[in-house]
């Protein structure tokens, strides 16, 4: 079987590409900045360098929001071709932080009490309204980036005034103590496959390890783990990092759809990679699978629509269907005898054989 990612070459990614060639025959790396899709009344194609990329039967498209557009565009363009653990939604829901929130809301996930406002003016107006401290964030922002504590209405408004450069919408939020930790969970599939707590640097509330952060190995609770897998879900993601707030109860604070993986697996002692590699053959086998039967139903469809005639009699192959020691056929065979309900028919049966007449043809 064939796979390809589709990311920015991280380490993680390549990480992940090493584990695979463990299973798959092929596995073939794409950087997302040489991808273009073409679309044309003909249909859509996914290009790479120019060319149409090969026939792959597992496709992981990865990368930061910058690329969020490009990735559903790919996504979709390949739906139905191959396996694919990331939905063409997930990648704008994603990468944008509110539309994340309201997903989570729509499957009814616990999560902070959040605020979107399109100008400086209206964000101010809930400032007014609200209990602090408070979060303020940017929809796309990444690594702790663009996310910043207002501990009143003042620092909250110069906060505002500072994150105006980035010429977003404005995402206030409730703020959970938590002693500035919070805990991403790795979800492959069904399950939780590593966990880890991360803790903020002195003076800081961002506790990811990219800004600095700690990180020490946790287990879950069982009802956690659910929490984490049901957010993933929730955003169409067969694969994600879900950050969680521990507070009075577990809350759901962001779904990351490109997961690092150096972090978690050296914190958690967690082979990610190798699970995730084993994850995507698993599940690519199980969509060929299907994938295969589908196309065989469709044949036998095919087949059935366009009996064969032969000597003045039509014949036509397909599947029998016996339920409860009662014998099913296909419609199309009822319009070609011309039965009808409750007539008097003889049927002569014998071993691979039945014959069923109307009293009229044997008289």
């Amino acid at each position: 079987m064939k796979l390809a990612i589709i990311s920015l070459k991280s380490i993680s990614t390549k990480m992940l590409a090493e584990e695979c060639e463990n299973y798959f025959d092929q596995v073939d790396l794409l950087d997302i900045r040489q991808i273009e899709t073409e679309a044309s009344s003909d249909g859509v194609k996914v290009l790479h360098n120019g060319d149409k990329i090969d026939d792959y039967d597992c496709v992981y498209c990865k990368g930061s929001s910058k690329y969020a557009l490009v990735l559903q565009s790919i996504t979709e363009s390949l739906n139905g071709d191959c396996y694919m653990p990331l939905s063409s939604s997930s990648f704008v829901t994603g990468h944008n932080k509110y539309l994340t929130t309201l997903e989570l809301q729509k499957a009814r996930i616990s999560m902070p009490k959040s605020y979107l406002a399109a100008t400086i003016d209206s964000a101010k107006k809930i400032l007014k309204k609200i209990h602090y401290p408070v979060i303020i964030k940017i929809p796309s922002g990444t690594h702790g980036k663009g996310v910043m504590v207002a501990e009143s209405f003042a620092s909250a408004s110069s906060v505002l005034d500072t994150m105006e450069v980035f010429k977003q919408a404005y995402i206030i939020q409730e703020f959970i103590d938590t002693g500035a930790t919070d805990i991403r969970a790795l979800v492959i599939g069904d399950k939780v496959v590593a966990t880890m707590k991360r803790k903020a640097t002195r003076g800081e509330v961002r506790a990811n390890i990219h800004t600095g952060g700690t990180g020490l190995k946790i287990e879950l609770s069982g009802g956690s783990e659910r929490l984490a897998v049901k957010a993933a879900k929730a955003i169409g993601a067969d694969i994600a990092g879900v950050d969680m707030l521990e507070g009075v109860n577990m809350n759901v604070l962001e779904v990351n759809v490109s997961p690092g993986l150096q972090g978690i697996t050296n914190i958690s002692g967690v082979n990610v990679a190798g699970k995730m590699a084993r994850f995507l053959y698993d599940q690519t086998k199980n969509f060929k699978k299907v994938d295969s039967r589908a196309k065989y139903s469709d044949i036998l469809k095919s087949i059935e629509k366009k009996p064969v005639s032969s000597k003045g009699h039509s014949e036509l192959i397909t599947n029998l269907e016996v339920k409860f020691g009662k014998i099913r056929l296909p419609d199309s065979v009822t319009k070609i005898s011309g039965f009808k309900d409750s007539e008097e028919v003889v049927v002569k049966a014998t071993k691979g054989k039945i014959l069923v007449k109307t009293n009229d043809e044997i008289k």
